[in-house]
């Protein structure tokens, strides 16, 4: 069968029957920046745990009681148990692993912090956390192993429990990336085994990684995803009667994914893959995938996907969560209840649903931060960062090209269009003390809005500075003075399409132009190299003694479509 054939058949299915009392709901189901799912259920209690990476609190932890609504109940560690400084953009924390022990109802997160990816070496560590609720107390971080990443923990029905990883590969001349490996825990005395290596692909697209095990009818099943985080990626299946293999592989697999034509990619180090885009879908690199049932015996897998800008190849939003109906076949595979591999655009469950939406952000900080607010390579403490009856204070640290210590206050961007506005006070003296509205994918990629002082002027000026692939581009011929005594600045970003016009005003509704409309593109997977995604917010600096703090009365973010 073609390519063309294979997509045509699978958009076909796409309108399968469904009984009565079902709702469709739309992918991606958490929307913007949340790569890797791991899904699971407690009782009637869904949650999904996603990666942050160099964002702080560590690992978003959502909750649905249907499956079709999600709202963000915590984070794995929001305080200073682990340390990000330093760590490069799109390090941190990766992959993380939400699951639960039957016998006694605890939570445990394993996670990756990926330290440093200089020549491959990959410089990782794995960790453990557990907790009796969702929200927490979370316990101390437990060390688990650095062979690799992505590491993921098993409790098999006898009580004894597994870590499974990706052994990375570092050695010329072996495949690329590495193998599977499994390694006995012991939680009492946190006795971690030697690995075991149990599978090395499932497929010929290469890049294994994400390994998720299950324990279904007698068979332990592996899921992986493989063919790399980009448009080759898909979900796949070995299964075994022992835990040690050999794992034999389905030949379905992959059973998920965005390219529904088999390739070869092993020793392929290209983790994006563009010629594998697929124009005939909105669901992208569709892969690392978790598996979860529902009391009535229905199954979804939860799975990495993405959105590219339309007419482009270009995931500016980053990559997200979306589910999938799955059933067992007959011979004890998983499969697309639709029918074929490629990722479905909508996804079905029980009763009437009717998602909210909850990704626009309004707050005037008199009161404790919203969840969905976050800040880089660690927590938002009062040193720099409070809230009081006149707003936030935001104390200006490192520059926002700093893998340090910048003062940002951001949330997720979940679709293309969106307005962001904040209204300030500021009263820099330097040109190196600045605030103002940023809209951010990394260190090294950025826009940013902000007031800062010229002292050729002897004045206050508002202007724009961009980072770009690390390159700093400003204009200076753009810029405009701002009378000192002005007691407030409000400051506006209209993002639409994969750029952005900043505007700002002195008075009600009379909104000026600053530099723009600028093309943002650059904020995505594919031109930045990164595996993150856009964030829009507020920030200070201040090089000159880092005390320097900037007032936030207010700030909003309203998308305007999705």
């Amino acid at each position: 069968m073609s390519v063309s054939d294979e997509i045509s058949t699978a958009i076909r299915d796409e309108n399968f029957t469904q009984e009565d009392a079902t709702t469709r709901i739309s992918n991606p189901v958490l929307r913007g920046f949340n790569p890797d799912p791991s899904i699971v259920r407690r009782g009637n209690d869904y949650y999904i745990a996603t990666s942050t990476f160099e964002w702080f609190p560590a690992v978003q932890l959502n909750h649905s009681t249907d499956l079709a609504n999600w709202t963000l109940v915590g984070h794995g560690i929001s305080d200073d148990r682990i340390n990000l400084r330093g760590v490069p953009a799109s390090g941190g924390v990766w992959a993380p692993c939400l699951s639960v022990d039957q016998a006694t109802g605890r939570f445990y997160l394993v996670f990756s912090i990926m330290k440093s990816q200089v020549a491959e070496a990959f410089d990782v560590d794995n960790y453990v956390i557990w907790a009796d609720d969702i929200t927490g107390p979370w316990s101390q971080p437990h060390y688990l192993t650095s062979v690799g990443f992505d590491a993921s923990l098993f409790h098999d029905d006898d009580g004894s429990k597994w870590v499974v990883t990706l052994e990375w590969e570092t050695r010329e001349g072996h495949e690329h990336p590495g193998w599977i490996v499994i390694q006995s825990f012991n939680p009492d005395n946190g006795e971690v085994g030697d690995p075991i290596r149990i599978n090395h692909g499932i497929t010929d697209r290469g890049a294994v990684e994400a390994p998720h095990l299950y324990k279904h009818n007698g068979y332990y099943y592996l899921m992986t995803a493989e063919g790399g985080t980009g448009f080759g990626h898909g979900v796949c299946l070995a299964r075994s009667t022992r835990i040690e293999g050999p794992y034999e592989s389905d030949p379905g697999s992959p059973f998920i994914t965005s390219w529904p034509i088999p390739y070869f990619g092993r020793n392929n180090r290209a983790y994006l893959r563009e010629e594998y885009f697929n124009p005939a879908t909105a669901v992208q690199k569709a892969g690392h995938g978790s598996l979860v049932d529902t009391p009535d015996g229905d199954w979804y897998v939860a799975h990495l996907s993405s959105r590219t800008l339309p007419g482009t190849r270009l995931s500016v939003l980053g990559r997200e969560t979306s589910l999938q109906n799955v059933k067992w076949t007959d011979e004890g595979w998983l499969r697309l209840e639709a029918g074929g591999n490629l990722a479905r655009e909508t996804y079905s469950v029980k009763g009437r649903a009717a998602p909210a939406s909850g990704n626009d952000v309004k707050t005037m900080f008199d009161s404790r931060l919203n969840r969905q607010f976050a800040s880089l390579r660690g927590p938002m403490t009062t040193a720099w960062c409070r809230t009081g009856k006149e707003g936030l204070k935001l104390v200006g640290r490192d520059s926002l090209f700093s893998r340090f210590d910048p003062s940002i206050v951001a949330t997720r961007l979940t679709e293309f269009d969106a307005d962001a506005e904040t209204t300030f006070s500021f009263d820099p003296s330097h040109f190196s003390q600045t605030a103002g509205l940023v809209v951010y994918y990394d260190n090294l990629n950025f826009a940013y809005a902000r007031l800062t002082w010229d002292e050729e002027r002897e004045s206050p000026v508002l202007g724009v500075i961009l980072a770009r692939k690390g390159e700093k581009i400003e204009f200076p011929l753009t810029e405009r003075a701002v009378p000192s005594e002005a007691e407030s600045i409000t400051l506006r970003a209209e993002i639409r399409s994969g750029t952005v016009q900043f505007r700002f005003s002195r008075q009600e509704n009379h909104w000026e132009p600053l530099a723009g409309p600028i093309d943002i593109t650059y904020m995505s997977d594919e031109a930045a190299g990164g595996f993150t995604g856009t964030f829009v917010g507020i920030a200070a600096a201040d090089g000159v003694r880092k005390t320097k703090s900037a007032t936030f009365r207010s700030f909003c973010l309203t998308h305007l479509d999705g």
